[in-house]
């Protein structure tokens, strides 16, 4: 597939402000971009290209933060059978048409949202955490296999625990670098990662360098409710479109 010059554009603003969104909350990057290159690129190839900058956002988050990790052990179980979970779903990231996992992203979108305004108070109990983490995790790395984003998942159950903020940063973006690192050798093995598709990955690179630092320093200056929304909004944009797509392609 051949992208124009518009296409690519588009791409690179997307990798831009799901970057800026990392930056700011530690989630967004895949969130945002990968829906929006579906549109364009189809579902799969997305997820492939959003590899690379994903890995580097998480790891450049997660160095950040890195005093933060010893409080992360409780969720072993979590990134266990999300490991597990993720080299499932890549299977059906290659194995289904693009239409049905188009229509499933928008519906993990949309679900993202009305629970995050039904229950934006929602807070987890220990005992919640200990008698949930591998199933959670299983069900997000099965999301994050198929879709190539976890987030919907991630960020409902550890935004319940109300975490300090570098703490919440260390353990999300520690989930997501688990996810990736896990995919990206069941793409490599299913033969998905192409030295195109690769090559396009590392030019998303220079959009997300760009943006993620910036949103790191805004994290701490403005309001993390005013971005949670402005998260929101974009959400329900791409959902409509990626619908919109699947049923008019």
């Amino acid at each position: 597939m051949t992208l124009d010059l518009s296409e690519l554009v588009v791409i690179f603003i997307a990798v831009a402000v799901g970057a800026f969104v990392k930056g700011v909350t530690g989630s967004g990057l895949p969130l945002i971009g990968v829906p929006f290159m579906a549109s364009f690129l189809g579902v799969e190839h997305a997820v492939v290209v959003m590899l690379v900058p994903s890995m580097a956002a998480n790891g450049w988050i997660m160095w950040a933060n890195r005093s933060e990790a010893p409080k992360a052990r409780h969720l072993m179980p979590l990134f266990i059978l999300g490991a597990i979970g993720a080299t499932a779903g890549t299977w059906v990231l290659v194995s289904f048409d693009d239409v049905w996992l188009s229509l499933a992203l928008a519906a993990v979108i949309a679900v993202y949202v009305v629970t995050f305004l039904a229950k934006p108070d929602l807070q987890f109990s220990q005992q919640v955490t200990d008698r949930t983490n591998a199933p959670v995790g299983l069900a997000a790395g099965l999301l994050q296999g198929a879709t190539g984003v976890s987030g919907p998942v991630v960020v409902t159950y550890l935004h319940g625990f109300r975490m300090q903020r570098e703490e919440y940063l260390f353990s999300i973006t520690a989930v997501y670098a688990t996810f990736g690192a896990v995919q990206i050798l069941a793409l490599g093995a299913l033969g998905s990662i192409t030295p195109a598709r690769f090559g396009e990955s590392l030019a998303t690179l220079v959009p997300m360098a760009m943006a993620l630092p910036l949103g790191m320093v805004v994290s701490r200056r403005v309001s993390h409710k005013t971005f949670e929304y402005m998260v929101l909004a974009l959400l329900v944009v791409v959902g409509v479109k990626l619908v919109w797509n699947a049923v008019t392609g």
